[in-house]
């Protein structure tokens, strides 16, 4: 069971809030071209970015970073939910943060700064002060509100950077652990060989472990599937060649090692929301994270 306690947005900005009773895994592992700033006001979540698995409890912050592939979940064998907040910044605004004061570089910091946090007393009041102006100016309305969004984003990351530069990022959970140390070991062989089928056979070999117990622990430690983690790494990649190549849709499915160009086009719109065509012909007018269709949303699907 779940509540929206507030939702708002503009121009390239969202800020939701959320109380979630229960236990609650992410029924969608995705990535998206927004940034999340996400606080989590009460209660504890298992993230899983960077091929590693992360505790986040209340205090926390978690900064997600742009095309990043994650997923949260419950803390195993917890039932109790969790209150969290997420400011929702589409790549867009943040380029145009970027071109107006190109010394933050903002989209820079995200790329080597992201994971989760811990915040001190001060820090947890800075970040909740922003939330509460957030949501004032956008039910209020009033004269350049738009423009004072900006301002109090922009006061606000100028601080968080500081103070994030200054302390260390969350550890991977149980890094010495057989189990994580082997589900981590066929994260990162599956990220970096996405381009071409890995069968299981190829990984019970390389790992000396059965199929199924490999399939067993890596869905256990890492809340996906094997052929699910591949999947994703290899959308993640077509999205990138259909914005950046003039590569055909059946070529980027043989390049990434797709048998069946069905299964491919199935596969992109199960991430994306849209047929890899589709796709392409939104970014010759608006960016993804943008386009004024019911199909997207500025809340990634959960």
């Amino acid at each position: 069971m779940e509540k929206v306690t507030y939702y708002g947005e503009t121009d390239g900005i969202a800020l939701e809030q959320m109380v979630r009773y229960g236990k609650f895994d992410m029924r969608v592992k995705h990535f998206h071209t927004q940034y999340e700033i996400f606080y989590i006001v009460e209660g504890e979540r298992v993230f899983f970015f960077r091929n590693r698995e992360y505790i986040a409890r209340a205090g926390d912050l978690i900064l997600v970073n742009s095309n990043l592939i994650h997923m949260t979940r419950s803390v195993s064998g917890s039932n109790d939910g969790h209150n969290r907040i997420i400011l929702y910044i589409t790549r867009d605004k943040m380029e145009s943060y970027d071109a107006r004061y190109p010394s933050l570089q903002l989209g820079r910091f995200f790329d080597d700064y992201y994971g989760v946090y811990h915040l001190d007393r001060e820090q947890q009041s800075l970040i909740l002060s922003l939330f509460r102006g957030l949501r004032h100016a956008l039910e209020a309305k009033e004269h350049n509100y738009k423009t004072g969004i900006d301002l109090d984003i922009l006061a606000w990351l100028f601080k968080m950077m500081a103070f994030v530069r200054r302390q260390r990022q969350e550890i991977p959970s149980d890094s010495d652990n057989p189990r994580y140390k082997l589900a981590y070991g066929i994260a990162d062989y599956l990220s970096e060989h996405c381009e071409r089928p890995v069968s299981l056979d190829e990984l019970a070999s390389r790992f000396f472990l059965s199929k199924s117990y490999i399939c067993r622990i890596f869905k256990e430690v890492t809340g996906y599937t094997i052929s699910e983690y591949t999947n994703i790494h290899r959308i993640r990649k077509a999205k990138r060649y259909l914005e950046e190549t003039d590569m055909s849709i059946s070529e980027i499915a043989h390049t990434l090692g797709y048998e069946s160009l069905t299964y491919f086009e199935r596969m992109f719109k199960t991430y994306m929301t849209l047929s890899p065509l589709k796709y392409r012909k939104t970014l010759n007018t608006v960016t993804y994270t943008n386009v004024p269709n019911p199909e997207f949303s500025m809340r990634p699907p959960e």
